[in-house]
């Protein structure tokens, strides 16, 4: 099953009322996911966002920025698929469906959502069990990570794009304060992926597993893009190698691996800020990314005093570079450490800035 195109006119007010209004917004939400053709600047129109969608700003926004799948936020590597994906295709099967080779993206989990929602407000005799099930799609496979996404989306700055992500996270939060209020959806846990999240660190020492784990937004609480890491370069003054992100990280350590910690710890400080502001406005899942941010942010900083100091030479010789390797056993030696002092805010950014808020 994969959403539709809204049939009629979604509202334009914060949220729709009603089981059909609220199953057009949110389908209308998800159809503007997709790369950008006649039906989304529609759609955009319709909504009233500013600007229209396009090629170039999808592309900045989604595909280089802002990745719209569940696994790429709540799996250990940060990638696509996985268990992550797996546990989402495993609600579509539990409902009785066949997950679509998607299932964990934006366009179909919301697409199934309005369904849901059209179902439950519906008097036919499966009602119930429709709102139980939307309940648990909510709490468990939306809220557990769109926050996350739609405000790395808003903080890249495309008007048209942040406005659609900041209309997203708006409609989610209320039908989660419906369900508070209302207590017609079961009682919010912490979803099962943010209960099994590895910690902060926890590397076997490798330089593949330390750039696997700073990229993976479970793991650190903070979603990194190419252009953070371009930002980062600059501003320390590195050489950045084009190419897949591990490959340009794992070449920043090389270069300087004390600096480059020490902004990540400030980068880590900005998002747990960020997830602080939403609170429990998202249920279990808001505080829970805020400690997440922030044990991570003990962490980096542990780890940039750890390279720091191996990287001291002896009376009489030459500093040594500190390598990714080095670096990597740094991070892991000070994994679940508590932070060894403020690190300077390299990025010239305040405890709620940074790298995303440069264009």
């Amino acid at each position: 099953m994969t959403a539709g195109v809204a049939t009629g006119v979604p509202s334009t007010g914060p949220v729709a009322t009603g089981g059909r209004g609220r199953a057009e917004l949110f389908r209308a939400l998800g159809v503007l996911a997709e790369a950008p053709g006649p039906t989304q600047v529609r759609l955009a129109q319709a909504l009233d966002l500013p600007g229209r969608p396009s090629a170039e700003a999808h592309t900045a926004a989604l595909v280089l920025g802002a990745h719209p799948y569940a696994s790429v936020y709540l799996g250990p590597e940060g990638m696509l698929g996985g268990e992550a994906g797996d546990r989402v295709a495993g609600f579509w099967r539990a409902i009785g469906l066949a997950p679509p080779a998607d299932a964990d993206h934006l366009t179909p989990l919301l697409g199934l959502y309005a369904e849901l929602v059209e179902e439950e407000a519906g008097p036919g005799p499966h009602a119930p069990a429709a709102g139980r099930a939307r309940a648990v799609l909510l709490e468990e496979h939306l809220l557990s990570w769109v926050p996350v996404f739609a405000g790395k989306v808003a903080a890249l700055g495309d008007p048209c794009y942040a406005a659609w992500a900041t209309l997203l996270l708006d409609a989610l939060v209320e039908e989660a304060a419906a369900d508070r209020e209302v207590r017609s959806a079961p009682a919010a846990v912490l979803p099962a992926a943010l209960r099994e999240a590895p910690a902060p660190g926890g590397t076997d020492g490798s330089a593949a597993e330390l750039a696997t784990s700073l990229l993976a937004p479970v793991r650190t609480g903070m979603v990194l893009a190419a252009s953070d890491l371009a930002i980062l370069a600059r501003r320390l003054g590195l050489g950045l190698r084009i190419g897949e992100r591990r490959y340009t990280l794992r070449a920043l350590l090389e270069q300087d691996a004390a600096g480059l910690l020490g902004a990540l710890a400030v980068e880590a400080t900005a998002w747990e800020a960020r997830h602080r502001a939403l609170g429990d406005s998202v249920g279990p899942s808001g505080p829970w990314w805020a400690a997440r941010a922030r044990a991570a942010a003990a962490w980096l900083e542990r780890a940039a005093a750890e390279a720091r100091a191996a990287a001291q030479p002896l009376c009489g010789e030459v500093p040594p570079t500190l390598g990714a390797s080095a670096a990597a056993r740094a991070v892991g030696a000070g994994a679940g450490a508590p932070g060894a002092g403020a690190v300077r805010p390299v990025l010239g950014a305040g405890a709620g800035e940074g790298l995303v808020h440069e264009g």
